[in-house]
């Protein structure tokens, strides 16, 4: 499979993900009346990812560490979200129970 065609389908999948989650924070926001931090984070770990990804389509910033700061930096937000999500359902339990 060729490279380029690699990074452009992460970059779209990303970038989906990104656009879904705007989606997700304000609907959250409409019918709950409340704003999720897991939302933003997770907006900001995808973004990054797709940054990341579309940086090393175009060629721009090889041979630096900036790419795999975004990378890691992208799963560590990633990673982040569904600890505040997962203590977001919790709490929801909680207050069910």
């Amino acid at each position: 499979m060729n490279p380029q065609f690699h990074y452009a389908l992460n970059i779209g999948l990303c970038w989906l993900i990104v656009f879904l989650a705007f989606g997700g924070y304000f609907l959250t926001l409409r019918r709950m009346g409340q704003k999720w931090p897991f939302w933003v984070i997770l907006i900001g770990g995808w973004a990054f990812l797709a940054i990341s990804n579309t940086l090393v389509a175009l060629g721009i910033c090889q041979g630096t560490s900036f790419v795999p700061a975004l990378w890691l930096s992208s799963y560590v937000l990633i990673l982040a979200s569904l600890v505040l999500l997962f203590f977001k359902l919790i709490q929801v339990m909680k207050v069910k129970v």
